[in-house]
């Protein structure tokens, strides 16, 4: 009986002991693999030309910095080694996407100022709203305004993809009502020769239809939602209807600003630019500030590259310049952010020349550009979160 039990018992060490050289190397195993992956991942990140770019992120990458004596003391070197070590990490896009589907499982619906909605759609976390800024926006655009009373001035607000689709927002978000912010500004607009435009009746329909107002992955509206508010233009100001538009789809590959933000890769979205008829090379287009023209105000060169979005115009410059073959003597200008961009050839058949101002890159004021040219008509278009965050407009009205 005790020879039993001693055998029992020597049996259960050796097992312990078997199972305890077997934690023993998978542990050791798990560390050799650690250092192993670790140094090679920094073998081969000195060995590799650097990145200058990411197409993911959309930005531009750390690089190596030069090891000086003054920066290893002031603590300067090793900050902008750790940068760029992290920058150009080997497969850095990857471990980044496969962080955030993490995280997603664990419940988490916001990346780095992203939520992450329905339906895959990504939403811009709304720019903080002030009473005072939109007041002081309002007194500028009104003295602007009152000094050329002879034209006809438009102003038009455009909601974000956060209200039009707050029903697709994560459930545990209660974002600020941008219907009213936009209203506080339209009432606080007093020139007797400025009109409004209140897109959301026009919007909301679209959206009943089912056309997509907004991209899924990018902060901008679509050019089917951007027609839609230029017909309200249109009859506002009693321009031709005679033109014929056709859409056309130039990309279904577009990841925006929000997908790189966010490292979200559930979905792409589709770009269609919008031609009025007879209008290729009927305008001549005048990129100031680069020295450039060009008879088209599409530039395709720009959907090879990340941001797909700048195919209209080619981006965001200080002044553009267009001259049209109109048949009629009236002059737009435009002061804008980026939703107006894909709108631009809409307006082509009604003015034979359209200047288009961006006040975040200008240098001059708005008083200089009225100097140049006669205008008969005016133009502010923003979408609410760019222009509850610009403080541009001001400096150059």
């Amino acid at each position: 009986m005790q020879e039993e039990k001693y055998n029992d018992t020597k049996q259960n060490t050796d097992e312990l002991q078997e199972k305890s050289f077997t934690s023993a190397l998978v542990c050791y195993a798990l560390i050799a693999a650690f250092i192993l992956l670790t140094a090679g991942a920094g073998i081969f990140t000195l060995a590799v030309t650097d990145r200058s770019f990411s197409e993911s992120e959309n930005r531009v990458l750390s690089q190596k910095p030069a090891f000086t004596l003054s920066g290893l003391l002031d603590g300067s070197f090793m900050s902008d080694f750790e940068s760029w070590l992290s920058d150009q990490f080997p497969l850095r896009d990857e471990a980044i996407s496969l962080k955030t589907d993490f995280e997603r499982l664990g419940g988490k619906r916001e990346e780095n100022g992203v939520y992450i909605g329905e339906n895959n759609r990504l939403f811009e976390r709304p720019a903080d709203y002030s009473a005072d800024n939109i007041k002081t926006k309002a007194e500028a655009i009104n003295g602007f305004i009152s000094a050329y009373p002879e034209v006809n001035a438009l102003v038009t607000i455009v909601p974000n993809s956060s209200f039009i689709y707050s029903e697709e927002l994560p459930d545990f978000l209660t974002l600020s009502n941008q219907e009213k912010q936009i209203k506080e500004f339209y009432s606080a607009l007093n020139s007797k020769n400025l009109k409004t435009v209140d897109t959301l009746p026009v919007l909301y329909a679209m959206k009943a239809k089912g056309t997509d107002l907004y991209y899924r992955t990018d902060h901008h509206w679509t050019t089917r939602a951007a027609f839609g508010v230029y017909s309200q233009i249109a009859d506002i100001w009693k321009l031709s209807a005679d033109t014929e538009y056709t859409f056309h789809t130039v990309t279904d590959s577009f990841e925006g600003t929000l997908f790189s933000k966010s490292g979200v890769h559930d979905t792409t979205d589709t770009i269609e630019i919008c031609v009025p008829e007879g209008s290729v090379e009927s305008y001549t287009v005048n990129y100031e500030s680069l020295q450039l023209k060009s008879t088209t105000l599409f530039d395709e060169s720009k959907l090879s590259t990340k941001n797909k979005y700048e195919v209209f115009l080619g981006g965001n410059y200080d002044k553009v310049s267009i001259e049209t073959t109109a048949p009629n003597q009236n002059t737009l200008l435009i002061v804008k952010d980026s939703y107006v961009n894909c709108m631009i050839p809409m307006l082509t058949p009604h003015f034979s020349r359209i200047v288009v101002v961006d006040p975040r890159y200008m240098t001059d004021t708005i008083e200089t550009v009225m100097g140049e040219y006669t205008f008969t008509h005016v133009l502010f278009l923003y979408n609410l979160n760019t222009f509850n965050e610009d403080s541009a407009l001001c400096d150059v009205l």
